[in-house]
């Protein structure tokens, strides 16, 4: 996942990217550091996105039914 996606997945799940930091046990620093990177995000970053992903899809539903 580039940055930019990450940024625009973040903005979909109203998550801030101080919340991701906190949640990954990083500075605010090294997450906005991620930007300048011609590398992809960290896995652990990416698998962030898609449980937040899924337990909002889960939330959903509960709260379809």
């Amino acid at each position: 996942m580039s940055y930019e996606d990450f940024i625009d997945a973040l903005d979909e799940l109203y998550i801030s990217i101080e919340e991701v930091a906190e949640k990954l046990g990083l500075e605010v620093d090294e997450v906005k550091a991620w930007e300048e990177s011609d590398d992809e995000i960290p896995d652990a970053a990416v698998e962030l996105i898609k449980s937040e992903r899924e337990n909002r899809s889960a939330d959903q539903i509960e709260t379809e039914e």
